[in-house]
């Protein structure tokens, strides 16, 4: 079997870390990490198996033949190429604000692309539990009407844990839609996601230098890739995943065959140089109230301001 990168769901605990070190060191049988770890003993070894099984699930190396546990050794994930990875392209329309700080999810997409083609996807209105303010209405067309009786994120938690399992977790932007799911999740209790992700903001500015912005307008304009429905989660996240797939096919024509060689190119991105230009007094005073206009739209849409969305 082959290890690939993608999201894990588990609890950020230091119970596991032991466990992964005791079966590190060789392997074990359920009861001996029960005691070791959890400082279980003398339980039922079917309760005891399914405690471990249960803490070691996340770890896709841990396997175990009858009730003896080991690590084992596949082939290294950095090394599959795109034909052989998952990718779960996800957008989500919030509330505005910081999550987890009085933002909330308010819609959420999924796009499964697996072999290089889009195999699933998924889409649901959610109901954040608060108003959906004038200005985000404004942007994206969604009312209270419209999420009043939605089911909630956590009713919608198991299809969310299913589009993400085993996936890379790809979005434009990636900080702001992994930020907002992380925090519904704690929010409601859940197991934290954890695994590789993908910006296709940071993809595009290590592939086309040239383009001028990189919001997804001018990445899908550049790719020609038709947006319908622009902030709404499945338009969006359908655009994203058209994109990421071009992106891909850009990838390999520049020697980047691998996840490896993805990341190894997209750490290596050079820092974007700003250019100082003199300006008059009036240009200065225009440019500042411009961006002080759209500082504003950023934080009552959720963004970082000056973000590159």
């Amino acid at each position: 079997m082959v290890e690939r990168p993608g999201v894990l769901f588990g609890e950020e605990s230091t119970l596991f870390e032991e466990a992964l070190a005791l079966l590190r060191e060789g392997p074990r049988e359920s009861a001996e990490i029960a005691a070791t770890v959890l400082g279980i003993t003398g339980g039922p070894p079917a309760v005891t198996h399914r405690l471990v099984t249960e803490l070691l699930r996340v770890e896709p190396r841990a396997e175990h033949d009858g009730d003896r546990w080991r690590l084992s050794e596949r082939p290294a994930a950095a090394q599959l190429g795109f034909d052989q990875m998952k990718f779960a392209v996800v957008d989500v329309e919030t509330t505005g604000g910081v999550a987890g700080q009085g933002g909330y999810i308010i819609e959420f997409a999924a796009i499964r692309i697996e072999n290089r083609q889009i195999v699933d996807s998924f889409a649901t209105l959610i109901d954040p539990g608060v108003s959906v303010s004038p200005w985000i209405t404004r942007l994206t067309g969604i009312r209270n009407g419209m999420v009043r009786g939605a089911p909630t994120f956590e009713a919608v938690l198991p299809d969310v844990r299913r589009q993400l399992d085993g996936c890379v977790f790809v979005a434009h932007s990636v900080g702001y839609d992994w930020g907002f799911i992380r925090e519904e999740m704690r929010r409601v209790g859940a197991q934290l996601p954890r695994g590789p992700r993908l910006c296709t903001v940071q993809l595009a500015r290590r592939l086309l230098p040239g383009l001028e912005r990189r919001g997804l307008d001018a990445v899908a304009r550049y790719y020609d890739v038709e947006i319908q429905e622009r902030h709404r989660a499945r338009g969006d996240a359908i655009a994203t995943a058209r994109c990421l797939l071009k992106m891909l096919d850009d990838a390999e024509r520049k020697g980047w065959s691998t996840w490896s060689d993805l990341r190894r190119e997209m750490q290596a991105a050079p820092k974007r140089k700003r250019v100082k230009k003199t300006k008059s007094r009036k240009e200065t005073e225009r440019e500042t109230a411009r961006q002080d206009r759209l500082d504003r739209a950023a934080i009552l849409e959720g963004r970082r301001p000056n973000a590159d969305r």
